[in-house]
């Protein structure tokens, strides 16, 4: 857009035209139009606009030419903030996961432990090494926790993200 002043000062003052989108929050200065704020507020109508009132970083200006000064710098925008809580949200584990974390944290060396002593107790004792090897494989096999400590997690994230895809912010 138009800067009417510099890029580092707060009051930072800028035109948008029709059809582009805005890059910071801000209050219309001059002009009016309407503003499609569904990637903010899931509004699926365009919302009028004229002097004095707020705009969001990210939404679309749709038929008229306003000039906007910016309310909060770059980094501090609603946009922003979504994007950081999303983020957030992500990083987080759920008691799910933290469920399974710590349940796998004791399973998982106890299956390995129980596997060992099938492979080599029975074979120890005069049973077939080799079939004694195969049913400790089996068990591992079986007894292995990865299926459940990879599921709750690409649940999640599946989850997360085919709700991002219908406009769902969580």
């Amino acid at each position: 857009g138009d800067w009417s002043s510099d890029v580092c000062s707060s009051d930072l003052t800028f035109r948008v035209r029709p059809g582009e989108r805005l890059g910071l929050d801000g209050r219309v200065l001059v002009g009016a139009t309407e503003i499609d704020q569904a990637p903010i507020t899931g509004e699926s109508v365009p919302v009028p606009k004229s002097v004095g009132d707020e705009v969001f970083a990210g939404t679309i200006n749709g038929a008229g030419v306003i000039d906007v000064v910016s309310t909060r710098p770059a980094g501090e925008t609603t946009l922003a903030r979504i994007v950081g809580m999303v983020g957030d949200a992500q990083a987080r584990r759920s008691v799910s996961e933290q469920w399974v974390e710590r349940f796998a944290r004791i399973y998982t060396p106890a299956v390995l432990a129980l596997a060992v002593a099938v492979a080599t107790i029975p074979a120890a004792l005069g049973g077939s090494p080799s079939l004694w090897f195969y049913r400790a494989l089996v068990l591992l096999v079986i007894g292995c926790p990865c299926a459940l400590v990879i599921a709750t997690p690409v649940a999640i994230v599946a989850s997360l993200a085919a709700s991002a895809r219908h406009g769902v912010l969580l």
